[in-house]
C-alpha cells in the first residue's frame, strides 16, 4: 500500500485519470487484488482439471471487486483475463485428447450440417435461434454453414444480425468493436 500523499494523480491507460492520495492507494489496491484473483481462481480451476471455456464461465470477481467502477469491464473482460493466465500457464492444450489433433473448421462444420440433416435445418435453427434472442447460438450455427460455403450470403445476413446484437450489449469497447466491425463486414460481402 502507498503511504497518503505519496501519489496524487494516476493517469491509467484504459480509464479515467484518478484523483487524490486516498483514491489512488484504493484503485490501485483493488487493481492488485482483482488481478491476484482472477489468476488465483483460474489455477484452483486448472488444478482442479477444468477446460478454459468452463473456468472462463465460472470465475467472476467478488462483488466488492466487481461493482468498483475503475474494474468495470471497458476494454478487457473477466473471461478473456480467465483464458489469458490459463493460456500463459498451461499453453494450448486444454487437457481434452479429443482436441490434440481437432478436426478442421470446415470438416466439423460438414460434419455437424450432416448429423443435423442438412443446411436448411442449421439455417432454420439459427433464425429461429436469433428470434428467440439466442445471438450467440446463431453466431455459431452459422459458422457452421459458413464454413463450407463462405459466400452463403443468408448464413452472413444472420450472423450479421446477431454479431449486432452481441455487439449493442457488450461492455468492452475491444469485444464490441469485434462484434460490430464484423457484423459490418459480413453485410457488405452478403450484398
Amino acid at each position: 500500500m502507498l503511504s497518503e500523499g505519496e501519489i496524487e494523480y494516476l493517469v491509467p491507460s484504459h480509464t479515467k485519470p484518478v484523483i487524490g492520495a486516498e483514491e489512488v492507494n484504493k484503485t490501485i489496491t483493488h487493481y492488485r487484488d482483482a488481478i491476484r484473483f482472477v489468476y488465483d481462481e483460474t489455477v484452483k480451476g486448472i488444478n482442479a482439471g477444468m477446460s478454459p471455456t468452463e473456468l472462463s464461465q465460472q470465475v467472476k470477481l467478488p462483488e466488492h471487486l466487481a461493482n468498483d467502477p475503475v474494474l468495470q469491464e471497458f476494454y478487457g473482460t473477466v473471461p478473456w483475463s480467465v483464458r489469458s493466465v490459463y493460456s500463459g500457464l498451461i499453453g494450448w492444450f486444454d487437457g481434452n485428447a479429443t482436441n490434440l489433433y481437432p478436426l478442421s473448421s470446415k470438416e466439423r462444420a460438414l460434419r455437424m450440417v450432416k448429423l443435423a440433416g442438412g443446411v436448411d435445418v442449421i439455417r432454420k435453427m439459427a433464425t429461429t435461434a436469433l428470434h428467440e434472442g439466442d445471438p450467440q447460438w446463431v453466431a455459431e450455427l452459422t459458422d457452421h454453414l459458413m464454413a463450407p460455403d463462405e459466400n452463403d450470403k443468408e448464413a452472413m445476413k444472420l450472423k450479421a444480425k446477431a454479431l449486432t446484437v452481441l455487439g449493442e450489449n457488450q461492455t468492452s469497447s475491444n469485444g464490441r468493436n469485434y462484434y460490430l466491425t464484423q457484423a459490418q463486414e459480413l453485410n457488405e460481402k452478403s450484398k
